[in-house]
């Protein structure tokens, strides 16, 4: 692709890398010196062992999501925050 859209600053679209659902510390390193390189990681509450979980169907506003948006924070912020 790079061939085709050249190297550096604005040339070109980004490429995503999807981490193969290994989590992102698997893609360190792997893109090292590459250029617009991106990677893609999508985690899921439903693998994580949780027996029961709250619906996120809970209207809008300030309750909107009930308590998933503070539970995807406190379990994935750190993952993907400092990368």
């Amino acid at each position: 692709m790079r061939e085709v859209t050249g190297y550096g600053a604005g040339n070109g679209p980004y490429m995503v890398v999807h981490d193969s659902f290994q989590g992102l510390p698997n893609l360190v390193g792997f893109t090292t010196g590459a250029d617009r390189i991106g990677g893609d990681v999508h985690p899921y509450f439903a693998f994580g062992g949780a027996t029961t979980v709250p619906t996120i169907d809970t209207g809008v506003g300030a309750g909107a999501g009930g308590t998933w948006p503070e539970a995807a924070c406190t379990r994935y912020g750190a993952m993907v925050n400092n990368r």
